[in-house]
């Protein structure tokens, strides 16, 4: 079909892109907006063929953290392994830090990081491993999102380590660390000695909610001493991400709202500063009723972009002052794949039903991303990846295929409608997805899908079938020319994935239920 002729000859014409050395460490990339603007990543692989994979190593169990890469080294954290005989569901608080030559994937030393409150494996919220790593090159900080965080150098001998009890409530995939100079950044809940807090907990009267609250706090990296707390909150739901204002200071944007009636109020946005005079300090803070916070933040020095159900928000980074609020499914355009004649047509000035679920839940969970003047993203139903012109409000969709059955020896097909859904097995057939049926679907909607990066002109997006997305982030219009690639982590209906790609030494770094994955030419 047409469609298939054009991502082959696309992956003819550009299957890898040469790329300067650089590190990624943490999870929002070198400079803190899970973004890299001079440099250019591979484009075109296959994990199930072999194409452009230069190692893989099979790791013990499964986890989320994405892989953290300074140099010859390689930082990833797995749930502790779940007995293979073991009749119960698999859950637990503890996890295992893993260091790998980030050249062979030698695996050169493991950490234990005991935990205190069970998380189930495989959720599609997030589970134990969900923070990943962060270094300074000679220092590594791991997180164990069931209550423990610390400090090793590169030899695995510990610095320091710390515990503390989290809140009892699910957790969505935020607690990404971030590393501002001598400071750790950290999403946990300001009483440290936990409490019987449930999704709909209900309290006596007069009870201090706030000790409840998840906050920002900050951190010594060499020490493990608090230094300040945000007074604002910080929503479960929410991934804060830092950036740069145009007068060259730092901050970092973070939310309040969503599901399951978070405590930290009022709902809404707030940036913070992280520089002398005023760190720890709000800048400004923007008020939503009954807002919305279950993704990441996207910021630049000029905009800051918001979901609130189906409308998109853009306010003024240096003000907070809202400067557009527009709806996501009405007047829109769709490039959709008609089935019919086997070809991508452009539909201008339509609508599209982009959200299920009720009227204040987002049009995407996690998966977005603000790259120059586009605002990216995942919607929940449709399958499609939007994005909206922050300074014009135009939106348009693409529809993607769900999922590339590939074979080892050359065919292939794309499947639309239907996916082959995942067996949730680890690398030692154990399957750890049975706590959540939810965990064996597509990872479109509601789910905590990893959060896109955008290396160079492109940007990246994973679900959790195991499939990557490469799209031109500049294309003059989101139609099938701006689809560059439709990658595989592994085989249909046997890769599962909820970790976001980095990228280091001209190489991408992913990893799976199953293995961490280096992707790029082989030598």
């Amino acid at each position: 079909m047409k469609f298939a002729v054009i991502i082959i000859v696309q992956f003819l014409i550009c299957s890898v892109c040469f790329a300067q050395s650089l590190n990624w460490p943490q999870a929002s990339g070198p400079e803190g907006n899970y973004q890299h603007s001079q440099g250019q990543a591979p484009i075109s692989w296959s994990v199930t063929r072999n194409e452009n994979i230069r190692w893989k190593t099979t790791l013990p169990e499964g986890g989320q953290s994405s892989p953290i890469v300074w140099g010859n080294y390689l930082f990833i954290t797995i749930n502790e392994p779940w007995p293979v005989d073991s009749p119960q569901p698999a859950q637990g608080a503890d996890a295992v830090g893993y260091c790998l030559n980030s050249k062979t994937g030698a695996i050169l030393w493991s950490i234990n990081l005991p935990g205190t409150n069970p998380l189930k494996y495989a959720g599609i919220f997030s589970d134990s491993t969900s923070p990943s790593p962060v270094t300074d090159g000679e220092h590594v900080w791991f997180f164990n999102a069931s209550g423990m965080m610390g400090c090793w150098d590169f030899d695995g001998r510990e610095v320091w380590s710390r515990k503390w009890a989290p809140r009892t409530r699910h957790h969505s995939r935020q607690f990404e660390p971030i590393l501002y100079e001598d400071t750790l950044l950290y999403v946990e809940v300001l009483n440290k000695e936990g409490a019987d807090v449930g999704m709909h907990g209900k309290f006596p009267p007069g009870t201090d909610l706030k000790q409840y609250w998840t906050c920002l706090h900050a951190y010594d990296k060499l020490t493990g001493q608090l230094k300040w707390t945000d007074q604002s909150g910080t929503s479960i739901h929410n991934t804060p991400t830092m950036g740069i204002l145009r007068d060259g200071r730092r901050a970092i944007l973070h939310g309040r709202g969503g599901g399951h009636a978070p405590l930290e109020m009022p709902y809404g946005m707030s940036l913070t500063a992280l520089d002398e005079p005023r760190t720890g300090e709000e800048i400004w803070n923007y008020e939503i009723p009954k807002g919305s916070a279950h993704y990441t933040s996207s910021w630049n020095e000029t905009y800051c972009c918001w979901f609130h159900g189906n409308q998109h928000l853009v306010l003024d980074t240096q003000t907070g002052q809202l400067l557009r609020s527009q709806t996501l499914d009405q007047n829109v355009s769709l490039c959709r794949f008609d089935r019919e004649v086997g070809e991508y047509i452009t539909e201008s000035d339509t609508s599209l039903k982009i959200n299920r679920r009720p009227a204040d839940t987002p049009t995407t969970n996690m998966a977005n991303l603000l790259v120059g003047s586009y605002h990216y993203f995942l919607t929940h139903e449709s399958h499609c990846i939007g994005r909206i012109d922050v300074e014009t409000g135009l939106v348009e969709y693409l529809e993607v295929p769900l999922q590339v059955v590939r074979n080892v020896h050359g065919s292939e097909e794309y499947l639309w409608d239907k996916a082959l859904l995942n067996d949730t097995l680890n690398s030692r057939g154990v399957d750890i997805g049975k706590v959540d049926a939810r965990s064996k679907g597509t990872g479109w909607g509601h789910v905590s899908a990893a959060t896109p990066i955008a290396i160079g002109d492109c940007i990246y997006f994973t679900t959790m079938l195991g499939i990557t997305y490469v799209l031109d982030r500049n294309a003059r219009r989101l139609d099938q020319n701006a689809l560059l690639s439709i990658n595989d982590l592994g085989p249909a209906g046997q890769t599962w994935s909820l970790t976001q790609p980095t990228f280091a030494n001209g190489c991408l770094y992913t990893r799976t239920m199953k293995e961490v994955i280096c992707i790029g030419l082989g030598e």
